[in-house]
């Protein structure tokens, strides 16, 4: 069940952790260089972005830095104050049309067709539940006829195949207790209830068609998919190895862009990239 004051509890407490968690290691960066790729071409000077569940303003600030206009929605007040720090510390307030506290279920504060460009980035919706596709049908609604609404989320089959990268877990353990861990539930159905070893709330893991239905549902068309991380998706030592090595780097970030928008490959990544116009 959607519990609205459990998120926001767990990311205040989060704290700047959140602000860290694109920049931390090699495969954080590429999952990072991927989410901005996916992004790039629907930003700009001038522009009115919205980023919704902004969390500590990775995204904020970047598009901030480009002349964007930027109004920024989450739903934890400590995630809102860590993002305005980091804004006011880089001198960009000035591109700052907002700083909103709430629930992404409810943007009745803003206006309809109000943002040339919708994010959501992070994976805000996979705590949604119940309310994931109001809440999708709001990101449509402040989007202007013929903007772009992006959204990522955590991957059903990209999030089961990340513990075989995990070198810090048991993961013959993990598998070999199913019920426990909630295997076949999140497989058949992509829900991962509360858990007493995993801090997150009760969260639902999107396959690649089942996002894609969602958002031509709520109104958006000519959708792209995404897999970020793609063909590195899990291999956490590898990506942190091959960094060492200026040519290997640039190898794989270069495999890296050519194959994450494959749609055979969207559901390999650890989170689900999507993107889609909204309706004139």
């Amino acid at each position: 069940m959607y519990n609205p004051n459990e998120i926001k509890s767990f990311y205040n407490n989060y704290g700047e952790r959140e602000w860290q968690r694109l920049e931390l290691t090699p495969y954080d960066r590429i999952n990072y260089y991927l989410h901005m790729d996916f992004l790039k071409d629907y930003i700009g000077e001038g522009k009115k972005v919205l980023d919704a569940g902004c969390g500590a303003g990775r995204f904020s600030i970047e598009l901030a830095k480009l002349k964007n206009r930027v109004t920024l929605f989450d739903i934890s007040t400590e995630q809102l104050r860590i993002a305005e720090d980091k804004l006011k510390e880089n001198n960009l307030m000035a591109y700052v049309d907002g700083i909103i506290n709430g629930d992404l279920a409810d943007l009745s504060m803003l206006e309809d067709n109000t943002f040339d460009t919708v994010i959501c980035y992070g994976a805000p919706l996979n705590y949604l539940l119940g309310n994931v596709e109001k809440a999708v049908r709001e990101l449509v609604r402040v989007t202007k006829p013929g903007g772009q609404v992006l959204v990522s989320v955590n991957s059903k089959w990209g999030v089961i195949r990340t513990q075989l990268g995990r070198e810090d877990f048991d993961y013959v353990s993990f598998f070999g207790k199913p019920n426990y861990w909630y295997i076949p539930e999140v497989v058949e159905t992509g829900n991962l209830p509360k858990h007493e070893l995993v801090s997150h709330p009760e969260r639902h893991f999107f396959e690649a068609e089942e996002l894609e239905d969602l958002l031509s549902t709520c109104g958006l068309e000519n959708i792209t998919l995404g897999g970020s991380p793609c063909i590195s998706s899990g291999f956490r030592k590898a990506v942190n190895d091959i960094e060492k090595d200026k040519i290997a780097w640039e190898t794989l970030l270069e495999i890296e862009l050519k194959s994450y928008c494959k749609r055979t490959l969207a559901d390999n990544g650890e989170f689900l990239l999507a993107r889609g116009v909204k309706m004139e």
